[in-house]
Parts: C-alpha cells; structure tokens; sequence
C-alpha cells in the first residue's frame, strides 16, 4: 500500500512538473505603431543623403530635404519597407495615419 501512495505520489509531482513545463505560450498581439515625420525621415535618408524628413501624403510616402526653405522633395518611398526599417516586429501592413504619420501593424 507504501509502494502504491508513493507511486501515485510521484505520478502527481511529475504532471504538475509537466503542466509547469509545457505551459501555453503568451499569444501575440496586433499593435498599430505610428512614426512622425522626422522617424519617416530616417529611412529617407537612408535612401536618399539629402533628405532628412518625411510624410506619409495622399500621393505616398515622400522624402524632403528640410534644410532649405522651402521644402525640396527628395524622392519616395515605400511604406511597408519604411516599417521593416523603422521596427524590428514583425510588420503586416503600412497605413497612413493622422497628421500625415506612418502607421505600422505589426505583431508582438
């Protein structure tokens, strides 16, 4: 009877130690990260030496040298990979958000 309690015992301690081990990864979780226009200007100089800022517009995102008065458009570039430069998560997708800011979904 011994034998069978500390066989039943043991069992016990080894799940729980199971349960403890195999516990369920945390999920991941959807965020909308948004970037101003001097972050949209990191990866525009990148890209182009001149420009050092840049805006999420209804034509695109746009590279512009902002040492000069005014403004001089640089170039353009491409949102989702402005994401890819900017965060290290995993990006699903690229918007445009208020006040010409990049907006990324990305997952944490």
């Amino acid at each position: 009877m011994f034998r069978r309690l500390l066989t039943i015992a043991a069992g016990a301690t080894l799940a729980g130690a199971a349960t403890l081990a195999f516990a369920a990864p945390a999920h991941a979780a959807t965020v909308d990260v948004p970037f101003g226009p001097l972050s949209i200007g990191d990866y525009c100089h990148s890209k182009y030496s001149a420009a050092w800022i840049g805006f999420y517009e209804a034509s695109g995102l746009r590279c512009y040298n902002a040492s000069v008065t005014p403004m001089q458009y640089v170039g353009s570039g491409d949102p989702y990979l402005a994401c890819k430069y900017l965060t290290p998560d995993v990006v699903m997708s690229a918007f445009r958000g208020s006040a010409d800011a990049l907006v990324c979904r990305v997952i944490r």
